[in-house]
C-alpha cells in the first residue's frame, strides 16, 4: 500500500468483478505522476463474484472491503471513504465499468492543484467506440422542459452549455455526471459527504448543488479522457426506472420551491403517460410519479441481506 496517498480511488463493485478488473488494470497502466490508492466496495455481490474480485488484493495498491448488504451508489462511496486514507487530499469516486485512456488522475490531480475553486471536476468520457458522450447534466427546470435546453443557454451560457460536444480546454458546468468525479476531499468533508437517502440516482446532482451553495466549483477537464461502458452492474427494469425517479424527487423536495416541485412532477408525468401507447411501463411509470414516487419503495427497502456472508 503507497504511503500518504495523494489519491483515493473509490470503486464500487456489484456482481461484475471483470469490469472492476479491467478499470483496476487501466488506473495501474495510465497513472505515472500521482501517488494514488484504490479502494474497492463490494455492495453484497454473488459470493463467487466477490471471491474472484479478492484475487486481486495483492496488488499492492488495492484494498477490498466487503458489505452483507447493498448500500447503492450513496452508501457504498462512503463506506470506501471511511476505509480511504485519511490523508488523501482528493477522492476518485468512478464507476467500475470505465477505463482510462489516459492518465486521467495525474491530469485531474494536476488541474486541481492548480486551481483552488474547483470541488468537483469530471474528464471528457466516451462510448467504448471513442465517440463522445456527455459528461455533465442539466439541473431540471421548467424552462428547459418545455423550450429546450438550446433556448435557455441564449439567457445562461454556464449552466447550458451543450454537452455533446468536444471541448479543448476546462469549463465550468452545472454538475458531473457519477461516472467520474474527482473532489476535492476537504470541501467533501465539510459538506458531509454524499446524502445516503438516495439508492442509485441523483447523487452527483446533489453533491454537485452543495458544493455549489458553498460557492465552489465544478469543472469539465476535457484533458482527462475515459471509456464509459454503461449498465455494468444495473440491470434496466421497472423497479429500477421507479428508482429513478424517486431520486429525482427527493431531489426536487430538497432543493426546489412547492410550485416548482409540483409543475415539473406533472410535466414528468405527462411526457411518461404521452409514450404509455408504446410500452405499459410508460403508464406505471407516470402514475407512479404522480403519486410522488415515494422513498418507501426504494429498492433499498426490498433487497436481500447476507448477514452471515464472509466479507473479508
Amino acid at each position: 500500500m503507497p504511503n500518504n496517498p495523494e489519491v483515493s480511488v473509490i470503486l464500487i463493485n456489484y456482481n461484475s468483478r471483470h469490469y472492476t478488473i479491467d478499470c483496476v488494470n487501466s488506473i495501474i497502466e495510465h497513472t505515472k505522476s500521482k501517488n494514488y490508492e484504490i479502494v474497492i466496495v463490494d455492495n453484497n455481490s454473488k459470493e463467487e463474484d466477490f471471491i474472484e474480485l479478492k484475487e486481486i488484493e495483492s496488488i499492492p495498491s488495492v484494498k477490498i472491503f466487503g458489505s452483507r448488504i447493498n448500500l447503492g451508489f450513496s452508501g457504498g462511496n462512503m463506506l470506501g471513504v471511511q476505509q480511504a486514507h485519511p490523508d488523501s487530499a482528493y477522492y476518485f469516486f468512478l464507476n467500475n465499468d470505465c477505463v482510462f485512456v489516459n492518465d486521467v488522475i495525474s491530469t485531474l490531480g494536476n488541474f486541481f492543484d492548480e486551481t483552488p475553486a474547483v470541488s468537483i471536476a469530471t474528464g471528457q468520457m466516451y462510448s467504448p467506440n471513442m465517440q463522445p458522450l456527455p459528461s455533465f447534466g442539466y439541473y431540471p427546470s421548467v424552462g428547459a422542459i418545455l423550450l429546450g435546453t438550446g433556448f435557455m443557454r441564449l439567457f445562461n451560457k454556464e449552466m447550458y452549455r451543450s454537452n455533446k460536444k468536444e471541448y479543448s480546454e476546462p469549463i465550468t458546468i452545472p454538475y458531473a455526471t457519477g461516472s467520474a468525479m474527482f473532489v476535492r476531499r476537504a470541501h467533501f468533508v465539510d459538506i458531509g459527504g454524499f446524502d445516503t437517502n438516495y439508492f442509485l440516482y441523483s447523487e452527483e446532482e446533489d453533491l454537485c448543488m452543495r458544493m455549489r451553495k458553498n460557492g465552489w466549483r465544478i469543472y469539465l477537464v476535457p484533458g482527462a479522457k475515459f471509456i464509459h461502458y454503461g449498465g455494468g452492474s444495473t440491470n434496466r427494469n421497472l423497479a429500477v426506472e421507479k428508482e429513478f425517479y424517486i431520486s429525482y424527487l427527493y431531489f426536487l423536495r430538497k432543493y426546489y420551491s412547492a410550485f416548482n416541485r409540483v409543475i415539473l412532477r406533472l410535466l414528468f408525468a405527462v411526457k411518461l403517460l404521452r409514450k404509455s401507447y408504446k410500452d405499459s411501463k410508460f403508464l406505471k411509470l407516470g402514475l407512479f410519479v404522480l403519486r410522488g414516487a415515494p422513498m418507501k419503495e426504494s429498492l433499498r427497502f426490498r433487497q436481500n441481506s447476507s448477514l452471515d456472508k464472509r466479507v473479508t
